[in-house]
């Protein structure tokens, strides 16, 4: 063996000897204790790590965490009051959490000292639900200041966001350890914010759920809504079959007689069509004569400008809601779900206000096209003006309610600037002395009205070549 390795060998034997000889040094150290109950515990009665994924070890963090928690004079002080602790197995232990371990909501509790610096933190466990689950996602809401049985919410700017008051309207302090759930299916539970008056920042009324028929411009659920929603939809699968019908009295693929074989050679023509060695092509000729508007190009170039800002606006923000909800629906926990779900994201804020405002300068072009300058090729219908008009109202009720949305939920300068229209709105509202909260409710419904109007009216005016166009080029695509 090399003289070297023995010589180190020798050395750490020698060091070795020298610690197990001093008395102290190689003793385990002592354990820190405390006595509960009359008993010396030690650290490891708690911290001893079960595995808290099995139901022995959920059991057995309960059964520590209540040891302390489920004595009924347990209390902390709060300023000058005393504020109860105690966790009762009546609240705990019936209800849907009873098989959760403790550590996995209070994730920061088990360290010492023993306190938490972020409260129960659900979505460790759950995602953020979206537009149909309360009608908002509410991210600015923190879960418990919905999902418990407290009713006293206060809103925080110091977190900027709503959460459970510590103190009720007697400044007394109120017991956080009930664990009972609210229901959340009685309709009045919402109105432990969605109250006149209320200081939270919220509508003061329960705002009904978006449509699917609000995708063209928003994310939203899957749901009809509201029942202005209904009859927006019943005029407009009214008018999708008068069009049809309509289709059928004309030829179709050469087919002047019969409507069963005019049904017939349509759906195979766009079969054949769709599914043809040519499908790229094909896309790549619905990409530009359909999205792009390649044919209103060259024609003029002024008239593709105006329809590019209103319908590609439209046309993105359609976009953006579909990615919304296909992020939120494959990952709702995810960050990118989170960040296109929130109104005040700085790439949503300004990308809505954007778009919004593009269509503002279109249809202003437009009007002043069709009424200022008149030049003799415009031909100003009435189908035309009645467009405008609900797609202007529209865009505008949307903004004013962007702008009482800002202004009622108290969103911060340095966040609302982004949606620069509405925080705009927002400053001439505040100088206004109005009750917004109210009004709030109001404009939501004109905007919906609008909207639905919208939808209902597509199949009837001149904007129905926006599904009749695309239709008519796969129809046709051979005969070129």
């Amino acid at each position: 063996m090399n003289k070297s390795w023995v010589t180190l060998i020798f050395f750490f034997t020698l060091i070795a000897g020298i610690l197990m000889a001093v008395p102290g040094l190689a003793q385990e150290p002592e354990m820190l204790s405390l006595k509960l109950d009359g008993k010396e515990r030690v650290c490891l009665d708690c911290h001893r790590r079960p595995n808290a994924q099995t139901n022995e070890g959920i059991a057995a963090v309960q059964g520590v965490c209540l040891e302390c928690h489920g004595k009924a004079n347990l209390q902390r002080k709060w300023g000058s009051q005393a504020v109860s602790l105690t966790v009762t197995p009546e609240s705990f232990g019936q209800g849907r959490h009873r098989t959760v371990a403790c550590i996995h909501c209070h994730i920061d509790v088990a360290r010492s000292p023993h306190r938490t610096r972020v409260g129960a933190q659900c979505l460790s466990c759950h995602g953020i639900h979206g537009e149909g689950a309360a009608h908002d996602p509410h991210l600015r809401v923190s879960c418990q200041a919905c999902h418990r049985q407290s009713s006293t919410v206060v809103l925080n700017k110091d977190v900027d966001r709503v959460i459970l008051s510590r103190v009720n309207d007697q400044k007394l302090p109120i017991p956080l350890t009930d664990h009972n759930l609210p229901n959340t299916r009685d309709p009045k539970f919402c109105q432990r914010c969605h109250v006149p008056q209320n200081k939270v920042g919220a509508a003061a009324a329960v705002l009904p759920s978006k449509s699917f028929l609000c995708l063209p411009c928003h994310y939203a659920p899957l749901v009809l809504g509201h029942s202005i929603f209904w009859v927006a939809l019943g005029l407009f699968l009214l008018g999708i079959l008068t069009t049809f019908l309509f289709w059928l009295k004309g030829s179709v693929q050469g087919e002047e007689t019969s409507s069963h074989r005019k049904i017939a050679s349509g759906s195979e023509a766009l079969w054949s069509t769709a599914f043809s060695r040519e499908f790229w092509a094909i896309l790549k000729t619905v990409f530009f004569d359909v999205f792009l508007q390649r044919r209103i190009l060259q024609e003029s170039v002024q008239r593709w400008s105006i329809h590019s800002l209103i319908y590609l606006s439209i046309l993105i923000r359609f976009g953006l809601g579909l990615a919304t909800h296909f992020a939120y629906f494959f990952r709702p926990a995810g960050n990118l779900a989170y960040a296109l779900l929130d109104k005040n994201h700085p790439f949503v804020a300004l990308t809505n206000d954007l778009l919004g405002l593009f269509i503002v300068i279109g249809l202003t072009w437009t009007v002043i096209r069709r009424w200022v300058i008149k030049p003799p090729q415009v031909i100003s219908e009435g189908q035309d003006n009645l467009a405008i008009a609900i797609i202007g109202l529209l865009v505008i009720l949307g903004f004013l309610l962007e702008g009482a949305r800002i202004l009622v939920t108290q969103i911060p300068p340095e966040k609302a600037v982004y949606s620069f229209v509405g925080a705009l709105l927002a400053v001439v509202m505040k100088a206004i002395p109005a009750d917004w909260p109210t009004w709030q409710v109001y404009l939501w419904y004109a905007h919906a009205v609008a909207g639905a109007a919208l939808i209902a009216y597509l199949p009837f005016g001149k904007m129905k070549h926006i599904f009749v166009t695309p239709l008519s080029l796969l129809l046709n695509y051979k005969r070129k």
